[in-house]
């Protein structure tokens, strides 16, 4: 008879153990739900560099609203320097940082050029062949790594600005076997040579190689002369498709 009872009492005291335990987990405090973080869109500079990244990030195109100063040698003397340090002595390309010199060898001065922002003008009267630039004071970037750290070293929007609107891609090998790709960045007024609208008004630009002889390159650089006689105050014009012959997609960012 007994026997008979034990199914019912173990069946009573398994609903009773549930109804406990339920009564206990309403109780507790229910946890939140763990949300997850949203993906953060990191700047695609790193891995597909567009220049206008730059641009944008430095808030260049409102500094180019404005009008940019002529540079000081204290200036000067500070690109000079962050250069060195961000690539070394060893692998730098402009020589002594506070030596006083620059790659533009002829009589010249700077100042405002009427819709151009800054320009380079002659100091004398220059002959047709005469050695305008060499490219003395000329940085090289072997790849975008180093370019990036040497304008966050800058610590000067301005002189950032200056740096972008002044640098450009080069093959050293002029499309002879595998590009030797380089970003160049002119330390000194040579960077202020403004482009030709019209080519009457281009003075500066490349001879033909048998013309440099006897005059070594620099660090590479194909030096650029007077491609015919310059009065004195009159500005130098180049053509900026002449020498910028690589892409800056092409380099490792």
């Amino acid at each position: 008879k007994h026997l008979k009872c034990y199914p019912a009492i173990i069946l009573f005291f398994l609903v009773n153990i549930s109804w406990r335990i339920e009564a206990f987990k309403f109780k507790l405090p229910k946890r939140k739900k763990v949300e997850m973080p949203k993906k953060v869109e990191m700047p695609r500079i790193e891995e597909e560099f567009k220049k206008i990244d730059l641009y944008k990030y430095y808030g260049c195109f409102e500094k180019y609203e404005e009008e940019l100063p002529v540079h000081s040698k204290e200036t000067w003397r500070k690109y000079w320097e962050t250069y060195v340090s961000v690539v070394g002595e060893m692998n730098s390309t402009i020589g002594d940082p506070v030596a006083d010199f620059n790659g533009v060898p002829v009589s010249h001065f700077v100042k405002q050029s009427p819709g151009r922002g800054r320009g380079i003008f002659a100091g004398e009267d220059i002959t047709e062949g005469t050695l305008l630039w060499d490219g003395t004071r000329s940085a090289q970037f072997k790849d975008g790594h180093s370019y990036k750290k040497f304008l966050a070293y800058l610590d000067d929007i301005n002189l950032v600005c200056n740096i972008l609107k002044w640098s450009w891609v080069t093959d050293l090998n002029e499309g002879k076997g595998e590009p030797d790709l380089r970003i160049i960045s002119d330390l000194d007024e040579a960077a202020l040579s403004n482009s030709a609208s019209r080519i009457a008004l281009v003075n500066m630009g490349y001879l033909p190689v048998s013309f440099e002889q006897g005059r070594p390159r620099k660090n590479g650089m194909r030096p650029m002369f007077a491609t015919r006689n310059i009065t004195k105050g009159e500005e130098f014009f180049c053509g900026y498709d002449e020498f910028a012959l690589g892409s800056w997609n092409s380099l490792d960012w």
